[in-house]
């Protein structure tokens, strides 16, 4: 029997082949460059329904891979079972309690609507359009890392199913070998199904971009190597280097042109903020700034990320320093005067909060990293798949003197070596979590690039 119809048979409600009306929506992800067809997908309607997909899979002796918002793939997955979450997409506020109970299928703009009313915010990242839960899972780094640290640290419960344990609830005081691993240790489990948060009393923040026009690049990013790891904790910046397309959509100022773009957010009164900021703002004229105070809810705006589907060309590297040498190496891998397939090259600057082990511990590697480098190449239509992974891993070999040893999951991509995942942790975290995954996933029924690593 197929694993269509033993998953039918088993109850489960929406099981779709690649032949039927959905499939193709169901298995869909953000990063169109790394293909998604399994053998049958399950739609799952109930944690009940992924309860008894993980047993029948089990019991056919076969992998389970999960789809979520499909931001973090990086292999292929054709063949085998698939299950989605994305029904899952339920968001619960207590409001006294300040928290929220976030279906495993939601990404953080729900959640922000649903919490921004009474005055609370969710501590998403600088993507709102990115899943909760595989942005939770991996740590997760927002624009207010420096003053709140990593996103996981507001993770108060999982509802998780897990070969070994069926549907469990895992919290500091139930399961905590499960908790301190779902915390940063990424994958390889289980499903989860849904995430208990704590919110943060937040209605507005002081935040936004400057850009500055590509003559003035290395003045500014010399600027920001000094600027940014000096700020206070409640301040958090970064910088990318830019080639915006000639779009209508930006303002006209920036549109077609090689930008730096930095980004600056705190949680400091606005005069504190415009304070904080002179030492950048002074480094060069902005063709645009558009810091001021924004609605929470409008969090996604100070970086700007892309929300529309692409084939994504990415890597990374956590940087243990960022001095002249190093800014130095960044504008000549990243070499903003001519038209090459970068789109992007980044500059993320983490702060104290990032750096403290939180009560409890988690499963975080990379923690203490000062600054994080993240490159991106366009989807040009022109230019193959190679040929974007090749200049992506150009500026990251560029920048080889200064990586620090551990990197950090969320940001890992394909243009990253095949060691990337578990270099994410240390020996130690990696030797504990392959335990606490071989204690609930026995069978290897969810098989993660890093275990064994």
């Amino acid at each position: 029997m197929s694993a269509a119809k033993e998953l039918r048979k088993a109850g489960v409600s929406r099981v779709l082949e690649p032949t039927e009306v959905g499939f193709a929506e169901a298995v869909a992800g953000f990063d169109l460059g790394v293909a998604c067809q399994p053998g049958a997908v399950v739609d799952a309607q109930s944690s009940a329904e992924v309860a008894s997909t993980v047993a029948v899979t089990a019991e056919r002796g076969e992998p389970l891979a999960v789809i979520g918002a499909g931001h973090g793939r990086l292999t292929p997955h054709i063949g085998g079972a698939a299950i989605t979450l994305r029904s899952l997409n339920h968001v619960e506020v207590d409001v006294p309690g300040r928290l929220a109970r976030i279906g495993a299928g939601c990404t953080w703009n729900p959640v922000l609507a649903a919490t921004t009313p009474h005055g609370l915010a969710p501590a998403c990242g600088s993507a709102p359009g990115v899943g909760v839960v595989g942005y939770l899972l991996g740590g997760g780094i927002g624009p207010l890392a420096s003053a709140v640290g990593f996103s996981s640290e507001t993770v108060r419960s999982f509802e998780v199913v897990t070969p070994a344990d069926g549907t469990v609830t895992v919290s500091q005081h139930s399961h905590p070998d499960l908790f301190w691993a779902l915390r940063g240790g990424k994958g390889g489990f289980g499903v989860v199904t849904a995430v208990t948060i704590e919110l943060l009393q937040l209605t507005t923040v002081y935040g936004g971009g400057l850009y500055f026009d590509g003559a003035d690049v290395a003045a500014v990013l010399e600027a920001y190597a000094e600027w940014a790891p000096a700020l206070p904790e409640a301040a958090t910046a970064s910088i990318a280097l830019l080639r915006l397309p000639a779009a209508d959509a930006l303002p006209e100022s920036i549109r077609g042109k090689h930008v730096a773009h930095v980004r600056f957010a705190t949680l400091d009164h606005p005069d504190a903020g415009g304070t904080q900021l002179a030492r950048i703002r002074s480094a060069a004229k902005p063709l645009l700034d558009t810091v001021d105070v924004l609605p929470y809810d409008r969090l996604g705006a100070i970086h700007g990320d892309p929300t529309t589907p692409m084939s994504v060309a990415n890597g990374t590297a956590s940087l243990a320093a960022l001095d002249q040498a190093a800014v130095a190496a960044v504008l000549a891998a990243a070499d903003l005067g001519n038209d090459r397939p970068l789109s992007s090259v980044e500059i993320r600057t983490l702060g104290p909060a990032t750096w403290r082990e939180p009560e409890p511990a988690d499963a975080v590697g990379g923690r203490g990293t000062p600054h994080l480098l993240n490159v991106y190449a366009a989807p040009v239509p022109s230019l193959s798949d190679e040929a974007r992974l090749a200049a992506a891993r150009a500026v990251i070999d560029a920048m080889r003197l200064w990586q620090a040893p551990v990197s950090l999951v969320n940001f890992v991509g394909r243009a990253n070596a095949a060691d990337a995942i578990a270099g994410s942790w240390t020996a130690e975290q990696n030797a504990r979590l392959d335990e606490i995954r071989g204690r609930h996933d026995p069978g290897g029924q969810f098989p993660f690039a890093g275990h064994g690593g």
